[in-house]
């Protein structure tokens, strides 16, 4: 690893465009922080200075594999939320691609309803050490891939504030292996989502569209485009995200978000799927088992091109994947990584790089899942090293735009079946923060 000026800002595109740039990037914080003068126990970096990393969830170090960050139930909860003040607080699950463990340590970090780093000290939102250790850890029993499972969890009153969060792990060297995003919500207001019909008919039988109602309770909140705002998620893919700050109606403490087509959201499809959740057996969705090179690899049924093909229902988790394992008792110490090799059947070469898409990619379009056209079979072949369990993805591309884009290869349906996440945020004028007063998980089909 190269050398790094201290006082270099680095962007989010290039972060995510360049791989070589990410590892420049990982470098320049782990300088940065020396430079600082820090103790393994002292603070990782002032909120008040530049934050050197995207806030976004990113893997940084490869061996890094299979983060869980969840409540309660990984394949129904679409973003890591807890309630402020709660019981309740957040589980992260990772791995760890050695045979030792390391000393690992993480750090959390407060941001804007843009992401961008608040004004807080972060004494003023996590009292006590800015960095802690990941005390949490086992060793992988009975598999062929060695690795270290690491447990962490972030108590909703151990924070003081509610907002957008992002924590960073990284070692005792200040090397940064991945960041994840999280949310802290008061649920002090209340929201009414409603599913209409797009009034553009050319969206109709494509696209899915709402409206929104949000109850402030006894706040006195102003309708002024700067102390309110609501953002929507679609299945938690940080893509798809609207945000709108100014209501079309308003009343007391009611504020209307129902203007025509104001929120509307390519339905895509039922999510793909994929069952590899035992090695001692093939499921549906593998036709061949191997053992060679020290790895399992499973050779997947391969799909093909959706667009344009008639909308069937089919069960999925919304993109979502589940650590699970028929053949051992712990799925996550047990369970053995394979080599996953997928198959898209097109016939000819496409305009555009395909990838493999969803929740395990981290919602991105990355190198290592990005599939290769072979001419021989007329089809595009990727493979991904995965933890025994249940898969969700998609197809998907980088649009001409430069926005990524699932509708040349999955097609949309207006009655595919979506979550949507509504966040509200709340900053009173003179505030120093935003905070995050509801979030809620809203389906398309009930």
């Amino acid at each position: 690893m190269g050398q790094a000026n201290c006082e270099i800002n680095w962007s989010s595109q290039a972060l995510f465009s360049d791989m070589h740039v990410v590892k420049q990037g990982l470098a320049l914080l782990a300088v940065r922080i020396l430079c600082a003068g820090c103790g393994i126990l002292g603070e990782l970096a002032a909120q008040s200075e530049p934050f050197e990393l995207p806030a976004t969830d990113t893997v940084y170090d490869d061996r890094v594999q299979t983060i869980l960050f969840f409540q309660l139930h990984p394949e129904r909860e679409a973003i890591p939320v807890m309630t402020l003040g709660s019981s309740t607080g957040l589980e992260l699950f990772f791995d760890l691609l050695q045979a030792s463990p390391e000393e690992l340590y993480y750090s959390i970090y407060h941001f804007d309803q843009d992401w961008n780093p608040s004004s807080l000290h972060p004494n003023d939102y996590y009292p006590g050490f800015p960095e802690r250790q990941v005390e949490n850890y086992q060793s992988s029993r009975g598999t062929e891939v060695l690795f270290m499972h690491y447990r962490l969890h972030l108590g909703a009153t151990d924070v003081s504030v509610s907002g957008n969060f992002l924590i960073c792990i990284f070692d005792r060297w200040r090397r940064v292996l991945f960041t994840r995003r999280f949310y802290v919500t008061e649920q002090g207001f209340s929201v009414e989502l409603d599913f209409v019909q797009p009034v553009n008919p050319d969206l109709r039988r494509s696209h899915q569209a709402l409206t929104a109602s949000v109850t402030t309770g006894k706040l006195d909140v102003a309708n002024n485009g700067e102390e309110l705002s609501v953002m929507i998620l679609q299945n938690g893919d940080p893509n798809t995200a609207i945000q709108k700050r100014v209501a079309n109606f308003f009343h007391g403490n009611t504020f209307r978000f129902n203007k025509s087509d104001e929120w509307v959201f390519p339905a895509r499809k039922e999510f793909r799927y994929k069952d590899l959740r035992t090695i001692r057996s093939r499921t549906p969705d593998i036709e061949l088992w191997e053992e060679r090179d020290g790895e399992y690899h499973a050779w997947l049924i391969p799909d093909g091109i959706r667009e344009g093909r008639p909308f069937y229902t089919e069960t999925d988790i919304n993109g979502r994947f589940l650590i699970h394992n028929l053949d051992r008792f712990d799925p996550h110490s047990q369970s053995d990584y394979v080599r996953a090799h997928f198959t898209l059947k097109t016939g000819y070469p496409l305009d555009q790089d395909v990838y493999l898409y969803g929740a395990f990619s981290s919602w991105k379009l990355l190198p290592a899942f990005r599939m290769e056209y072979d001419p021989g079979k007329k089809a595009y072949l990727g493979n991904v090293l995965l933890k025994l369990g249940y898969y969700n993805y998609l197809f998907a591309s980088e649009g001409p735009d430069g926005n990524l884009e699932t509708e040349t290869l999955e097609g949309n349906w207006y009655e595919a079946e979506n979550d949507y996440v509504v966040l509200v945020y709340y900053r009173p004028f003179g505030g120093r923060y935003d905070r995050l007063m509801f979030s809620g998980l809203f389906n398309s089909n009930r």
